[in-house]
């Protein structure tokens, strides 16, 4: 499949790697702020028939999540325990895994050893809890969070399908300054972008089921992870009551037979605002497999 490759280079510490509904989430609220709520709506619309453009959660660059495809059957214990693990595949692997299965896999560097991603360092950092009342530090709160530390020289992939009706390098360089996910205000979440560059991403010949580059919808899954998942209010929001309505989706990796996108509406109980909707975008990154 050909896509639009963008490279992300994080800047310092964030709490989890793009991912991509809450990705698109920020790229929305930069296009409400510059573009209008009109167009806003008006964009949201197109995503609910015939959505004009997919984003793919984050990667390093070169590596993408495991097919979900039906298990091969190993006798041997630590091998058996490498599979179960192994979340991140080569693109030379992902083609091989696409034609043949999980068989594929047997042989692949991967969980012979030779090859492995690139893990951004775990670290912990002490932080004191702020008092929202007076904006100042609360006495007698002393918390730590667990925060990933990427290398700066590391491109992290981000795939785009389709045409965004927007510069999406504009979208992705704001996002970046004023940083990714929770704790932007203390300076998480911050990287730099490069591209948009042209590429084509391994699928089989012949395909006739897809495997996701991005949390899908539970309809039309065919072999999947599920995951529970409820997200903040963002952009003018942040401040409100802070949780969407929850839902279920499933992990990327999982297997569709058609590229299935859904317009969520997780909208809580009291909404933020009156008539005010959320919305949560689960859209298949279709990749071809074989099963």
């Amino acid at each position: 499949m050909r896509v639009s490759l963008f490279r992300l280079y994080f800047q310092g510490p964030l709490k989890e790697l793009p991912r991509a509904p809450t990705l698109l989430g920020h790229l929305l609220w930069w296009y409400r702020y510059t573009h209008g709520r009109k167009a806003l709506e008006g964009l949201l619309e197109s995503f609910r028939q015939d959505p004009p453009f997919r984003l793919s959660s984050v990667y390093p660059e070169g590596w993408l999540p495991r097919p979900k495809l039906p298990p091969v059957q190993v006798e041997e214990t630590a091998l058996r325990k490498t599979l179960k693990n192994l979340r991140l595949i080569t693109l030379e692997t992902f083609a091989m895994v696409a034609e043949r299965g999980e068989e594929a896999l047997l042989q692949a560097p991967e969980v012979r050893g030779e090859k492995a991603p690139p893990e951004p360092r775990r670290l912990r950092r002490s932080r004191v809890g702020i008092d929202r009342a007076t904006g100042a530090a609360r006495r007698g709160i002393l918390f730590t969070q667990e925060l990933l530390f990427p290398d700066p020289q590391t491109a992290y992939a981000l795939y785009v399908m389709g045409e965004a009706p927007f510069d999406l390098r504009d979208a992705l360089a704001f996002v970046g300054e004023m940083g990714f996910g929770g704790g932007a205000s203390v300076g998480l979440g911050r990287f730099r972008v490069e591209g948009p560059f042209a590429l084509e991403l391994p699928e089989a010949q012949g395909a006739n089921a897809y495997a996701t580059l991005a949390p899908g919808p539970l309809e039309g899954a065919l072999y999947y992870e599920l995951e529970p998942y409820w997200g903040r209010l963002g952009g003018g929001y942040v401040g409100a009551k802070p949780f969407k309505r929850p839902h279920f989706r499933t992990r990327e990796g999982s297997v569709y037979r058609e590229a299935k996108a859904l317009l969520l509406d997780t909208t809580p109980e009291e909404p933020p605002e009156a008539g005010a909707r959320t919305w949560e975008f689960l859209g298949v990154f279709p990749l071809g497999v074989r099963v």
